[in-house]
């Protein structure tokens, strides 16, 4: 069984990406902002939330392939895999400029654009995530990579699937 991991940062095209997959294959996506919202915005509740999203992750697997969608940026990323072996992770990177992923997130609705997304003051929405972050984030190894820039979601989904069928996923 084999967890296809999408990381990105905000506007990268991770929640379309994992939506096609989830529909051409029927494979459920585990989020972490669906645990976070579970929880308070604490560092406690940070942890209960990947500790949570590791879990059910952990249970899910023993059936069947399923997609994984986070930024890739969390410590708790790489500490609960440590903690909770996950074994044939396959981790998709999206990537685009910092200018592409500004313009992006523009075009999400207000709600979709931060908030409350992060428990972390520091990032008080998605646009500063990307900003603080975006160095960081190229330094973050992965099976497959992925230049979003100039591309639609379609030719995105067509060059996923090729490099995902040379690693026999489905």
């Amino acid at each position: 069984m084999t967890i296809v991991h999408i990381i990105g940062l905000p506007g990268a095209g991770k929640t379309t990406l994992a939506e096609k997959i989830e529909c051409d294959y029927d494979l459920p996506i585990f989020r972490i902002g669906e645990y976070r919202a579970k929880y308070p915005m604490t560092y406690e509740g940070e942890n209960k939330a990947w500790y949570s999203l590791s879990k059910g992750l952990k249970s899910y697997q023993k059936e069947k392939n399923c997609i994984l969608e986070t930024t890739g940026l969390n410590l708790l990323e790489e500490i609960l895999p440590a903690k909770r072996p996950v074994s044939n992770r396959l981790v998709i990177k999206l990537v685009a400029s910092k200018k592409t992923l500004q313009e992006r997130i523009k075009k999400k609705k207000k709600r979709e654009q931060g908030g409350k997304w992060l428990f972390q003051f520091s990032y008080p929405d998605k646009f500063t995530f990307v900003d603080k972050l975006y160095k960081r984030f190229e330094d973050i190894p992965a099976n497959i990579m992925i230049d979003t820039n100039e591309v639609n979601a379609n030719v995105v989904y067509d060059i996923a699937m090729r490099k995902l069928l040379r690693f026999r996923i489905f």
